[in-house]
């Protein structure tokens, strides 16, 4: 990816960090943070569900989640390509930790006006946190590290979004909510000391000698524009979008159908197990093959697949499609977002990786939330919200592969 100007180029110092430097410290740092995430994600809309008996309010509560991503991603790009990476990363989770301190007193008080808020600042703190980790992750790996690496943050991912609501739900049932809650600041606590132990990259002692303030880019940051995005990187960023749009609500309209054959407790096990499948495509698929584009589009495939299974579902194999949806649903949308991530990083350079990744979780962030509205909308219309995520994951098929088929040129001697 290029900018209109030219990056500036310093030569890196001769000593080399080992992995534990580079980025396994981070992959813990990062893991921790997410664990406390997901931990309070579900624990908290369900105490409010409990205190108020309104579903609309447990709504609101995952809904101001949202929006503070989409609104402040141009501010926090800016501040992850401006500053010293590492710096914003600690920050965004030491902050994070004193806003979760907040809430745990407003969930004790139970002001809900006061959650909302805490939770909407919450992900605008947050919405730096991650284009931090992929910035600090591009000035740390080498070229032939990207994949492997990035396919083992996407396993640790997967096993937080298994594990983080059944530890949050379980915290929350045999102890209270506080628990949950003081585990999440406990989290970015430790998330944010273990950053501190990482020694500055070769990269980020380059920008501090050239940088008169140590933190600030001698450069003032050009703008990012779409015509300056590498050809490839830009087919790969509109499939994705295309997966959320048409497919971000999958999760909603799986747990409709199976709530009304197996009942409530398809929730818990459909996410456990799109968090297994999650884990197997990053491990088996997205770390192993250098082909990124058809890994993607082998993802939209398998969501298709899994939509399909979902329309097939009936009350004599429920649990059945409860395992194959869950399963085919998480490994399709790792494909998508691992082997998207890995384009990200090849083509993205290191001075506009934070806009960039911080554009793309708003965008993303947008798009789902479309997606959780427009898609069962049209499903609850028509009376077959699974038939209609049917014809949503071959939209979605069919647009990746328009996106993504091989441009066949003719050579240089043939054109002779």
């Amino acid at each position: 990816m290029t900018t209109d100007s030219p990056p500036v180029t310093t030569e890196a110092p001769a000593h080399t960090p080992g992995p534990w430097q580079a980025w396994r410290l981070l992959l813990l740092a990062n893991a921790c943070s997410l664990i406390g995430n997901y931990v309070q994600n579900l624990a908290l809309p369900l105490w409010v569900l409990a205190v108020t008996g309104s579903y609309t309010a447990a709504g609101i509560t995952f809904a101001v989640g949202t929006l503070p991503v989409v609104v402040c991603a141009p501010l926090a790009g800016r501040i992850v390509d401006r500053f010293n990476r590492r710096l914003v990363f600690i920050t965004c989770e030491l902050l994070c930790a004193l806003l979760v301190l907040v809430l745990i007193w407003a969930v004790r008080a139970e002001n809900l006006t006061v959650v909302y808020i805490v939770v909407a600042l919450l992900k605008a703190v947050g919405s730096a946190s991650i284009p931090a980790v992929q910035a600090m992750l591009k000035e740390r790996l080498a070229g032939d590290d990207v994949r492997p690496v990035i396919a083992l943050f996407e396993v640790v991912f997967g096993a937080t979004m298994s594990l983080g609501p059944l530890i949050g739900a379980a915290l929350s049932a045999g102890v209270g909510i506080g628990a949950a809650l003081w585990v999440n600041l406990a989290s970015f606590v430790v998330a944010g000391l273990l950053a501190t132990l990482l020694r500055p990259s070769p990269t980020e002692t380059a920008r501090r000698t050239a940088a008169p303030t140590g933190d600030r880019p001698a450069t003032r940051l050009e703008p990012v524009r779409w015509r300056a995005i590498d050809p490839k990187l830009r087919r790969v960023a509109l499939a994705e979008a295309a997966y959320f749009l048409f497919l971000g609500s999958e999760v909603v309209i799986a747990l409709a159908v199976f709530e009304q054959s197996v009942g409530i407790a398809a929730a818990a096990v459909y996410q456990t197990l799109a968090g297994i499948g999650w884990i197997a495509a990053s491990s088996l698929i997205v770390r192993r093959s250098t082909r990124q584009p058809l890994v993607l589009w082998a993802g939209a495939a398998v969501s298709a697949v899994a939509a399909a299974a979902l329309v097939l579902s009936g009350q004599s194999w429920s649990w059945a499609a409860v395992v194959v949806v869950g399963l085919l649903g998480g490994a399709g949308n790792v494909m998508i977002a691992g082997a998207a991530t890995v384009v990200y990083q090849s083509l993205t350079s290191n001075d506009v990786i934070g806009r960039v990744f911080a554009f793309r979780r708003a965008v993303l962030n947008l798009l789902m939330t479309v997606s959780y509205v427009a898609i069962p909308f049209v499903g609850d219309l028509t009376a077959r919200p699974a038939l209609i995520l049917l014809v949503a994951g071959a939209a979605n098929l069919v647009i990746t592969t328009l996106l993504l088929l091989p441009r066949h040129s003719p050579s240089p001697e043939r054109q002779r």
